[in-house]
């Protein structure tokens, strides 16, 4: 029987973070055909039952750095980060044939006025010591509406991302917390985190809170069957 105890670890920084997953995905994953969603009846996804993150300083080396000698790309850049936190976190508007982004929902309207990030910004700036500065991306909707660029079901992996300032020697740092229903480990997770700790620092930046560390959570972590030897080679795990 699969072990279905989650995977817990402190990294440092999104790197390390990453470095950690990867490495451990082949002794602590299983395999799973995949049924539906991408790749489905193509490919296989090594996963693990779940995952709980802690990262002390995700702004601090976030881009997995690749040793030369291995002649394997890193699986993202600064760049494309930045750019991801412009158009897939910032940017609304969606483009032909997009029925969301994450971006489409973290700006939607709310009822009242604003938007729900404009939301998490107030509440942040008027009660700081709030549990409710959270953002939902996923909705009950989803798997009615939300179709990728394969034209098949693809609701949004990212769910929720949770706010909070945590008082610390008289201040008050804000961490940001996200779960996603199933996450690329390999490209997926440095890009998505760089992203969001972007994210965090515009609400420090509007807040005036300090910047704090980050969790994140999921039940879908995984790789790829094609990049298995791409794992075994960053982590040296030949067989």
């Amino acid at each position: 029987m699969t072990n279905c105890k989650p995977f817990c670890i402190n990294a440092l920084t999104i790197s390390d973070a990453w470095f950690q997953l990867i490495y451990n995905i082949l002794d602590n994953g299983y395999i799973q055909k995949i049924q539906h969603g991408s790749f489905e009846n193509e490919q296989y996804r090594i996963q693990y039952p779940g995952i709980a993150v802690y990262i002390e300083k995700p702004w601090q080396d976030i881009v997995p750095q690749i040793p030369p000698h291995l002649c394997i790309p890193s699986p993202t850049s600064m760049e494309y980060i930045e750019n991801y936190f412009i158009d897939y976190l910032m940017n609304p508007e969606l483009s032909e044939n997009e029925t969301y982004r994450y971006s489409s929902r973290i700006h939607n309207p709310m009822p009242n006025k604003g938007t729900q990030l404009d939301r998490v910004i107030e509440l942040l700036r008027k009660t700081p010591l709030t549990n409710q500065a959270i953002i939902e991306v996923g909705t009950p909707i989803d798997l009615d509406v939300c179709y990728g660029n394969d034209g098949k079901l693809d609701p949004p992996c990212l769910r929720l991302i949770d706010f909070k300032a945590v008082p610390s020697e008289d201040e008050l740092f804000l961490t940001v917390t996200v779960y996603f229903r199933s996450w690329d480990l390999w490209a997926g997770f440095p890009t998505n985190l760089g992203g969001i700790e972007l994210l965090k620092q515009y609400v420090c930046s509007e807040t005036g809170l300090k910047n704090g560390s980050m969790y994140a959570y999921s039940a879908g972590a995984h790789i790829y069957g094609y990049q298995e030897e791409l794992v075994k080679l960053r982590t040296l795990k030949y067989e």
